[in-house]
């Protein structure tokens, strides 16, 4: 016998049995409210127990589909319009009351229902391959919030030996306390910057690390002692390739005394001629063996990466010297001319310098092009450089005008700096000003290295049991060899770009893994899923807002149909009305009928 049938009938029965009491009742009084209150008390009981319902008449918009994915709230499920679906089926452990349905795979599902012409995605967004899968619907994306966390970040993941390892990205503090963020590494803080409640910035972090190979630092946020997040930095200490120095200068002054100190000290293979007088020269070898200097030809400049040179020397030496440099710029390598005459001719190119008057003011700090602000130095910069078509600036001083800039010449670069004396900043006990300008200069200026091979991973942050996309680029169009931990990966060959390789992998476990591209070795940091949660729903969602974007508009009319659903009344009436009923009968007997 069905559950309704049997709470009716005991419902009518208990009903009768009252009826039948209250009428052999010798008290006649009220007896008319007291039948109807035992009516009503023993209905309202039973409908608490029984859902009662009623046929409403709804709109929807028509052949539309609506998405929940990671990310979205249960608050805004419910204002949802038309039916909901979800593709992971723990999303939303309870989805009875809200009506969810779960669709295994997405492609089939909407093949198997060509009603449909478009879908509404909520929350994080979809992953490539289901988005794919919606290239010829119409289709709108709702996203979440953004989440409180690291919303953003990127370092490198190759540093050069004695290189800085800098940590930038994006926090975004939603609750009323502050919070620091630390960059931490072999169990020390290296770096830490606080953000404020409510607040948004961008930050930066910085260190030099003291080791070589691979390291996995880590990006905590704290909230006074409770650990919020502690994210994995992985990165590689490569060794530096040495850069060839040759120095020629006019006189043996404090700047080059400071810049040779400075180049042997982190390691730089430095060769140095100095004019004593008219064909006479002075030489040093530091961390290279000795050569003969007294002519520069094209020989000799092929072992050499970068030329520093001032103005003064280059207005003197010979035509042929001066064509071998030349020539060599051509060819790739690197030229840095200090130029400390705003007259300075005699060369083959024009250095379009100018000088002002002196200044009173206070001495203007430098600032580079990549972001990078320097100490003031000392003194007042009076030579600046003039910008022509094909010039770059590299380094301005405040007010925006240039003391150090960049040209191509053929395959190299010539950088001129009109700065004369950098030593100041390593005497002033700012060395840290020192590097970073010399290094800028050389890193900017020398000859470049031609990559047999270059890997790109894609996402950001591959995952345990997610896939993994590995694209190489060859100097050539050979099949090239990739396996990943052992595993052979099979490349397939991009036909527009036919020396772009790429292949695919699922990665079983978290760590480094090694990359094998035709027998050289790379290093690759798998994460786990748990792993910069806020920045992979920020990435997800910048991908889903692009897909979006660059849709076809196509004429698609919006429509509405209309159907019967089924509502519940609310059991607080029928609560409402059982206590009242009850509080009247219980009154009635033990107040109003001993009167």
């Amino acid at each position: 016998m069905e559950f309704k049938l049997i709470i009716t009938l005991l419902s009518l029965a208990f009903a009768a049995f009252l009826v039948f009491k209250e009428i052999r009742r010798a008290d006649k009084a009220r007896l008319t409210w007291r039948l109807i209150s035992s009516v009503l008390m023993v209905a309202s009981f039973a409908l608490l127990i029984l859902p009662i319902t009623y046929s409403v008449k709804k709109e929807e918009p028509a052949y539309e589909m609506n998405l929940l994915t990671p990310g979205v709230s249960i608050d805004s499920v419910s204002a949802i319009k038309g039916p909901k679906f979800d593709l992971d089926s723990s999303l939303f452990p309870s989805k009875r009351n809200l009506k969810i349905n779960h669709i295994p795979d997405l492609a089939y599902f909407l093949k198997a229902h060509p009603e449909i012409k478009k879908v509404n995605v909520y929350g994080d967004g979809l992953e490539d391959a289901q988005l794919q899968a919606l290239s010829n619907y119409q289709r709108s994306f709702h996203p979440s919030a953004n989440p409180t966390g690291v919303i953003a970040a990127n370092w490198p993941k190759k540093l050069n030996a004695s290189e800085d390892l800098t940590v930038q990205g994006a926090y975004n503090n939603q609750t009323n306390q502050s919070v620091w963020l630390k960059l931490r590494g072999l169990g020390a803080n290296l770096d830490s910057v606080e953000v404020m409640p409510n607040a948004k910035i961008n930050f930066s972090l910085q260190t030099k690390p003291k080791q070589s190979g691979k390291a996995v630092y880590q990006l905590i946020s704290l909230q006074k002692s409770d650990t919020l997040s502690a994210d994995p930095i992985p990165f590689e200490v490569v060794k530096k390739q040495a850069i060839r120095v040759l120095i020629l200068a006019s006189f043996p002054d404090f700047e080059y005394k400071f810049i040779k100190k400075w180049l042997f000290e982190n390691g730089y293979p430095v060769a140095f001629r100095s004019q004593i007088s008219k064909n006479k020269f002075s030489t040093d070898f530091l961390n290279t063996k000795a050569t003969n200097l007294n002519q520069i030809n094209q020989s000799m400049l092929k072992n050499i990466d970068v030329v520093v040179i001032d103005d003064q020397e280059l207005t003197s030496i010979s035509s042929s010297d001066k064509a071998a440099i030349y020539g060599a710029v051509n060819n790739g390598m690197g030229l840095i001319v200090r130029v400390t005459n705003a007259k300075a001719d005699g060369t083959k190119q024009s250095f379009g310098s100018y000088e002002v008057l002196p200044s009173t003011e206070k001495p203007a700090g430098l600032k580079s092009t990549d972001g990078f602000k320097f100490n003031s130095l000392p003194f007042t910069q009076t030579l600046f450089l003039k910008l022509a078509g094909n010039h770059q600036p590299i380094i301005t001083d405040e007010p925006g005008k240039v003391v150090v800039n960049s040209q191509i010449s053929g395959m190299g670069k010539i950088l001129t700096s009109s700065i004369s004396s950098t030593y100041q900043w390593q005497l002033g006990g700012k060395p840290a000003d020192y590097g970073e300008f010399w290094s800028m200069l050389f890193a900017k200026s020398s000859r470049k290295k031609i990559e047999n091979q270059s890997i790109e991973i894609q996402p950001q942050f591959p995952s345990v049991n997610e896939k993994l996309r590995i694209i190489v680029d060859l100097a050539n169009q050979k099949l090239p060899k990739l396996t990943i931990d052992g595993t052979d990966i099979s490349p397939r060959q991009n036909i527009e770009l036919p020396f772009e390789w790429d292949g695919f992998y699922w990665p079983k476990r978290s760590g480094w893994a090694n990359a094998t591209i035709n027998q050289e070795s790379s290093s690759i940091y798998i994460y786990q899923k748990s792993d910069w949660l806020s920045v992979k729903s920020m990435l997800k969602q910048s991908k889903n807002f692009n897909f979006i974007k660059n849709q076809e508009r196509k004429n698609w009319k919006s429509s509405k149909i209309e159907y019967s659903a089924e509502e519940e009344i609310s059991k607080w009436w029928f609560l409402l009305l059982f206590l009242a009923t009850s509080a009247f009968l219980w009154y009635e007997l033990r107040v109003l009928a001993n009167k």
